[in-house]
């Protein structure tokens, strides 16, 4: 069986699709009978270890970084691309085997003989849009997502919540569904960091991205409110601060006690969650939330949203909970979980709560995701 794994969306080794594929396909690659091909990544230079001997494409023309911005760089990688999916489309059509695309992100297969596994990862913009403002903005997103989500053979959700939200939002069957959660790669699991900690106060960690759903500014007022700026940082691992943000930031006077730490490599993500005094996770709605697992695995306590989507499914007993439209409850918890007893304890629970969550069986439901596909 040959599969063919959409990698062509991943931007960096800071994304939720880095981390995917490099839980999923050392352990796909290790299944006798599966033929893996990636669909290299215009951005970045995967890692060597992905591909299989049995690649049927790699891109022919180089990338020109050293041209100057303007017009001739413009065309000449627009010729580029059209020239490249053009090759790609030939090479991954041809098959005297049984084939099947795997996309990541609502993409279509290079033939409409290929069958399609589509990921989907949340119902967010359906839900919140209207509340937050961003259904015109997702109109294309949108379309491409209903395209793929109903041309596909198979489904893989990454949480419950996740599949009951895209069954109802696009009537689809669930039988078509499978629910297979994310993992949290081996290397985040507890080793006793010699790093020292590089700020001179103890902090609270916010990972990931600030926009929209995920409830930045609550967090700020919440975090002023509490008045923890006395005692702690607020570190943000994620994307440069917005105007809107520092405009924020400005008004509550917390310029002094926020950290932000550009897209950080995974050694530095790890190094930060083992050294934080927690994680606030306090988005709106979540279709799986990678921080949540990797802040337990690294022995990080969390404090999280109630009614956030899939995070009460994922975090379980492990995590405190606040009200995340609320700034005086979620200040509330975060002060509770300063108590060293509350914060050992949800350690513990962590620890537990992260062994659920396997890279081992998220593989080996998507090989039975994948053979239902032909079986049906």
């Amino acid at each position: 069986m040959r599969i063919i794994l959409d990698t062509s969306i991943i931007l960096g080794e800071g994304q939720s699709s880095f981390r995917y594929f490099s839980g999923l396909i050392p352990h796909l690659k290790k299944v006798s009978d599966l033929q893996i091909e990636l669909v290299p990544s215009p951005y970045m230079k995967l890692p060597e270890a992905w591909y299989s001997n049995q690649q049927s494409y790699q891109p022919l023309l180089p990338s020109a970084p050293w041209l100057p911005p303007g017009k001739i760089r413009t065309a000449l990688s627009k010729v580029k691309k059209i020239v490249e999916l053009n090759r790609q489309k030939k090479a991954f059509a041809q098959t005297g085997e049984k084939t099947l695309f795997h996309s990541f992100f609502y993409t279509l297969p290079p033939s409409a003989h290929i069958p399609l596994v589509t990921m989907a990862h949340d119902a967010t913009v359906e839900i919140l849009g209207p509340e937050l403002g961003l259904t015109h903005h997702f109109e294309k997103h949108l379309k491409s997502k209903r395209e793929s989500l109903l041309k596909a053979k198979r489904i893989i959700a990454v949480s419950e919540c996740t599949k009951r939200d895209i069954a109802r939002v696009y009537d689809i069957s669930p039988e078509r569904i499978d629910c297979i959660h994310h993992s949290v790669g081996s290397d985040f699991f507890p080793a006793v960091s010699s790093a020292p900690s590089p700020f001179h106060k103890p902090y609270f960690l916010q990972v990931g991205g600030r926009m929209h759903h995920r409830n930045f500014s609550r967090l700020l007022e919440a975090f002023a409110l509490g008045g923890f700026q006395k005692d702690y940082l607020l570190v943000c691992a994620g994307e440069p601060w917005s105007n809107e943000e520092k405009g924020l930031i400005q008004k509550l006077k917390l310029k002094e006690c926020l950290v932000l730490i550009e897209t950080p490599t995974g050694q530095k993500l790890r190094e930060l969650y083992q050294q934080a005094e927690m994680l606030v996770y306090p988005s709106l709605y979540e279709g799986f939330g990678f921080p949540l697992v990797e802040a337990m695995a690294c022995g990080t306590p969390v404090a999280t949203s109630k009614n956030g989507g899939s995070i009460p499914e994922i975090a379980g007993e492990a995590a405190l909970y606040f009200d995340p439209r609320d700034p005086s409850d979620m200040a509330k918890t975060l002060s509770e979980l300063t108590n060293k007893d509350s914060s050992e304890a949800l350690r513990k629970k962590g620890f537990e709560n992260v062994k659920r969550f396997s890279w081992d069986q998220a593989a080996e439901q998507t090989v039975a995701c994948y053979r239902r596909v032909f079986s049906e």
